[in-house]
């Protein structure tokens, strides 16, 4: 599997939260030849891989992005817009967007020239966000309707060494991991029942990976997600590495014996790993997955990614190839277990 290619393909297809169909038609084709796949009533797109029935691991990564919704059409001709997600305020004045109007449409998000900011403005974040398409108000309503979502206007980017930018890796990263896994998996042909979830509403409302996780009534559930690599600007504790491999979620909200397992087949297998301690719940999928049909044991897989929530989100591809390889041979030692 050339995780590059995916990525960038992953990456390519619009989804914001609650609005994924597009992203979702990307998913559907890359799981189609390791099971039977179908879209439940949220928009999941859900993976069925048969195997002996002995035991049920459910896998998720949300498939959904950041991004924002139009609010309102300004007598001026500009799009009046809200964060739908975690968008970062301080990082949009400026950037360029995609508008998904009736038809996607190039815009702008104002910015303020310093030189007309006063002494006490200059360096605060702008309270109200604004695009610009270049349009007066009559023209831009024929074409955007609010409720419409507005995305980052990025691309992948391979940069020096295995690092690789783009938006959306949050968490299209996380789907390239589940398919590597599922790769190997079908190569090494693994006996475990999976559900596998490209979840949708992850960045709003977790409501995808809810649902999900209760029609499948698994015995255990594995989410994978990003979590925050270490930038100068940081506090080591707070971070992992990029580059240094998965990082292994030891919380609360956790089984800590799937945990150390994680760990185990880690130092067994020679696979790079590092510890992510949180004292509470994660943040992630599994939070609102582990209490669903009566209760599943719980893991977290996170690849390490630098400028989360922005358009030039940054993760190293050996740590996306050493998550998809650990999960896959957590399962397999799984099945030598239950064996």
């Amino acid at each position: 599997m050339e995780l590059n290619a995916i990525l960038r393909e992953l990456t390519a297809a619009p989804g914001a939260s609650g609005d994924e169909q597009q992203i979702r038609e990307t998913a559907k084709r890359l799981l189609a030849p390791y099971g039977e796949v179908h879209f439940d009533k949220l928009g999941n797109v859900v993976c069925e891989v048969k195997g002996s029935g002995k035991y049920h691991v459910l896998l998720d990564a949300h498939m959904d992005q950041i991004g924002l919704a139009v609010l309102e059409i300004t007598p001026e001709g500009f799009l009046r817009a809200a964060p739908c997600g975690g968008a970062d305020k301080r990082v949009l004045a400026g950037e360029e967007v995609v508008v998904y109007g009736k038809e996607p449409l190039f815009g702008v998000i104002t910015s303020t020239p310093p030189h007309l900011l006063s002494d006490a403005d200059k360096g605060k974040v702008a309270e109200s966000l604004l695009v610009d398409i270049g349009l007066p108000e009559e023209k831009a309503k024929a074409l955007v309707t609010p409720g419409d979502r507005i995305l980052l206007r990025h691309h992948f980017r391979e940069l020096l060494g295995s690092a690789v930018s783009a938006p959306a890796l949050d968490d299209r990263a996380g789907l390239a991991v589940l398919l590597y896994a599922l790769e190997f998996l079908k190569n090494a042909n693994s006996t475990t029942d999976l559900t596998v979830v490209f979840s949708t509403r992850e960045e709003t409302t977790e409501g995808g990976a809810k649902a999900a996780a209760f029609a499948a009534g698994a015995e255990e559930c594995i989410a994978v997600d990003v979590s925050f690599a270490y930038t100068p600007d940081a506090k080591h504790e707070d971070c992992g590495v990029l580059g240094k491999g998965p990082m292994i979620g030891f919380a609360p909200a956790l089984t800590r014996e799937i945990s150390e397992q994680l760990e185990e087949v880690a130092m067994e297998n020679q696979i790079p790993s590092q510890r992510e301690i949180m004292s509470g719940s994660t943040g992630t999928n599994v939070d609102v997955m582990t209490p669903q049909a009566g209760g599943m044991r719980s893991g977290l897989l996170s690849i390490p990614l630098r400028y989360m929530h922005t358009g030039v989100e940054v993760v190293d591809t050996t740590d996306v190839e050493n998550t998809g390889l650990l999960l896959a041979k957590y399962i397999l030692h799984k099945e030598e277990a239950i064996c």
